[in-house]
């Protein structure tokens, strides 16, 4: 990853653990990189992981959606623009821009975080973080994530389409399974019933609660013609994880 600070570009090559059979770059890859701007976007202004830290704070990702007119691939170069659109009550919004390496725009993502306490990861008020107030100027966005109601497990055509382990690897500094875990198990539970062929064009993601080392996760799925659905459940409390929506 290469910063390009002149015009607040973050640049990515996308290598081959980052892409599908096809060589197309994995959404949860995709993810990746959008947070990893996301976080030096911050630290730029002060605020990444590591000031965070220093408050006993953290970010954590709520929602977030992302369209692609264009899937990139295996050795390409993207470039990646992020901006803060300030805060609402504890609600924090930003936006992102995806080009190609012709500086043309390929994709676009809009997100909406929080900050919480390291401990119990209860929000925390942003007017209690000092130097806040440069978000406290809403920009205003057409962009939106919707909010994804969950599937129900009593459907009777509902069964677990996969079952997944939060196991070591799975887990961040934050002690819980990575929110880019959720979109790689949405990603193979899209694909349980349709062909690789089929690309994804755009993601949205609710994330509902935390999945802590060990707990199993169930994957549910449901096709609604024009997109499908994914829900986690953590298997022994039955607690909802996370909802996703997928459309080719």
């Amino acid at each position: 990853m290469q910063y390009i600070q002149d015009q607040n570009l973050f640049q990515f090559t996308i290598i081959g653990p980052e892409t599908d059979i096809l060589d197309r770059l994995h959404y949860h890859a995709l993810f990746a990189m959008l947070q990893e701007a996301a976080c030096l976007d911050a630290e730029h202004h002060g605020f990444g992981s590591h000031d965070m830290d220093t408050f006993e704070a953290c970010w954590l990702l709520l929602r977030m959606k992302v369209h692609m007119d264009k899937v990139p691939k295996w050795q390409d170069r993207i470039y990646i623009r992020t901006w803060s659109r300030g805060f609402q009550k504890v609600l924090f919004n930003r936006d992102f821009d995806i080009f190609d390496e012709n500086m043309e725009r390929i994709g676009w993502a809009t997100s909406v975080w929080v900050i919480a306490h390291h401990g119990d990861h209860r929000p925390v008020r942003p007017q209690s973080i000092p130097g806040m107030e440069i978000y406290a100027t809403v920009v205003e966005s057409d962009r939106k994530v919707e909010k994804i109601a969950p599937l129900s497990k009593e459907e009777e055509d509902l069964a677990p389409a996969l079952c997944k382990y939060a196991d070591f690897s799975e887990i961040d500094r934050n002690m819980h399974v990575n929110n880019t875990r959720y979109i790689a198990w949405s990603e193979d539970g899209y694909y349980v019933d349709l062909s690789y062929e089929t690309p994804i064009r755009e993601v949205s993601i609710n994330y509902s609660s935390e999945v802590k080392q060990g707990e199993e996760v169930r994957i549910f799925r449901k096709s609604f013609g024009d997109y499908v659905q994914i829900d986690g459940y953590e298997a022994e409390s039955g607690r909802h994880v996370f909802s996703t929506i997928l459309r080719s």
